[in-house]
């Protein structure tokens, strides 16, 4: 008999699917009631879902900290700007944007309580136009989109079910190829090869200028864990684990630098006393990883701190984009007529609870690497 999906107020889905726990934006889950995909397998309901001087830099060089230290140290950023309200970061739950070479085409997830689906838009005149659902997507649910460096290709995942008897539901990376030189031409869908797709829950890619993937699985009986499959000679190797990433981590979402000199992910388990999706930032050195450190920034922490994952570098990879339940800070009561009609604008333009788009420079960051060096 299935096994309902459980809605937490995060926007995040928990539920189980071959055996292992699966978590993404819940409405990419929402199936209708007693379809084949709400019908899941036994398995434990689990969340996927400021350094100014060298004499602190003890994380450029790898060394490890203790839980007090993982939100002390390291640049507190500024306050996150809430991105293209209204358009982008929408009344439904908006996922962070992964956009082309030159900044000027965007996709990113739309979800609701029946599904998800890959969205673009493009920026003309200096602001985005409304959204469309992508060529390639809308059959199936469908999120996390990742343009490679290139621009050449995208890859995605979707949720699916397999043409074996009985069918399950499998979550993998999809690809689909630029045709032409605009973005309104794709090639068909084809699913990457079992190299990438090392399980039935294979979720949020990255890409590196030279091909090389990274992505999270969440393994049978294991747990969730991040992954590179390298690119060489026409073909993706063997996935590897990452040196930093280990079962128990909860480590999600990788977005690494197209020169693979640092990675951002997310994770719920890393930061003392609070379960929810948080970020952080590692550095690659040499052919080694360092320590991964909570991304910090102004305000985190006013009102509690919010659900923040899903993160993407801007075409300059020095801004960070990513999905957040966090809201604008609201007028103090009570408020005047116009206070309230301001407000319930926003309200019904984006700022409902829902993930939505939110944007923040990671200069301070880089900075103070090369600071480091």
């Amino acid at each position: 008999m299935g096994m309902p999906l459980v809605r937490v107020p995060s926007g995040i889905c928990r539920c189980a699917t071959v055996g292992v726990s699966v978590v993404s934006p819940c409405d990419a889950f929402a199936w209708p009631s007693g379809s084949s995909y709400q019908s899941v397998s036994q398995g434990n309901p689990d969340m996927h879902g400021s350094f100014a001087r060298k004499s602190g830099l003890a994380w450029a060089l790898g060394f490890g900290f203790s839980a007090a230290a993982i939100a002390s140290t390291g640049p507190v950023l500024a306050a996150p700007k809430i991105f293209a309200p209204g358009v982008i970061s929408g009344p439904a739950n908006d996922g962070s944007p992964t956009f082309s070479p030159d900044g000027n085409t965007l996709f990113f997830t739309r979800s609701g309580a029946g599904g998800g689906m890959i969205m673009e838009s493009h920026r003309v005149d200096g602001h985005w136009t409304a959204p469309v659902i992508a060529p390639f997507s809308g059959t199936w649910p469908d999120l996390a989109p990742e343009i490679s460096p290139n621009g050449k290709y995208l890859i995605y995942v979707s949720i699916r079910r397999t043409a074996s008897k009985p069918a399950r539901q499998q979550v993998g990376l999809w690809r689909v190829n630029r045709i032409g030189s605009g973005w309104n031409r794709w090639s068909t869908p084809k699913r990457l090869p079992t190299a990438v797709n090392i399980s039935d829950a294979v979720w949020k890619a990255s890409v590196t200028s030279d091909g090389s993937i990274y992505f999270l699985s969440i393994d049978p009986g294991k747990g969730k864990r991040l992954y590179v499959s390298h690119f060489r000679h026409g073909a993706y190797q063997p996935a590897q684990p990452l040196s930093f990433s280990h079962y128990g981590d909860d480590d999600v979402d990788p977005e690494v630098a197209p020169d693979g000199s640092f990675m951002l992910f997310a994770s719920d388990h890393r930061l003392p006393g609070d379960s929810k999706d948080h970020l952080f930032i590692v550095f690659r050195h040499g052919h080694r990883w360092g320590t991964p450190h909570a991304i910090r920034y102004a305000g985190d922490e006013a009102r509690g701190f919010s659900t923040d994952y899903l993160p993407h570098l801007a075409p300059d990879h020095r801004t960070l984009y990513f999905a957040s339940d966090r809201t604008a800070e609201v007028a103090h009561y009570p408020h005047t007529p116009a206070q309230a009609r301001a407000y319930l604008r926003r309200i019904e333009q984006w700022d409902n609870g829902n993930l939505n788009a939110w944007s923040v420079s990671l200069v301070p960051w880089l900075d103070a690497r090369k600071s480091a060096e």
